[in-house]
């Protein structure tokens, strides 16, 4: 099957989206952002025939991991989606460190693909403008389901 290249480069797919259960677990974290972040990876995997489409909350990115790894099992992949913006301590490095190795883990155990949506920014202004990233997550995740 081959997708659209807009509004990114998908290669052409093994198997039917329309046959995937995919689950986006989201941070309340900075809502605003990761609201937006997750309506768009939605309407993405939708255009591109996704079907089964499962979301879940977290308080924050710290609890992306536990929710991932408890919900896994149950479908063909993942995205997590989150916002950490730097701050004046050091809080921020080692919520960021712990989060991407913990997912990594996760996706190691599991033998899942599950998408990294999670924003590390310097700023409000940055996380705004790197919104639409999670277009891309969204075909990511088809792209490593339907391929492997």
């Amino acid at each position: 099957m081959k997708l659209s290249k807009q509004p990114g480069f998908m290669a052409s797919l093994s198997s039917d989206p329309s046959k995937i259960k995919i689950a986006i677990i989201k941070a309340k974290f900075n809502y605003e952002i990761t609201e937006e972040m997750e309506n768009l990876a939605i309407d993405r995997l939708k255009e591109l025939g996704v079907k089964n489409i499962s979301s879940y909350e977290v308080p924050g990115s710290y609890e992306l991991p536990y929710a991932a790894n408890k919900v896994i099992d149950n479908y063909d992949g993942a995205i997590v989606i989150g916002c950490l913006i730097k701050g004046e301590t050091d809080h921020y490095e080692y919520i960021s460190n712990s989060v991407s190795q913990a997912i990594q883990d996760v996706i190691i155990e599991s033998k899942k693909p599950i998408i990294f949506g999670v924003l590390t920014v310097k700023n409000y202004d940055q996380a705004k403008a790197r919104i639409k990233n999670s277009i891309t997550y969204a075909e990511n995740a088809i792209e490593v389901i339907c391929n492997f």
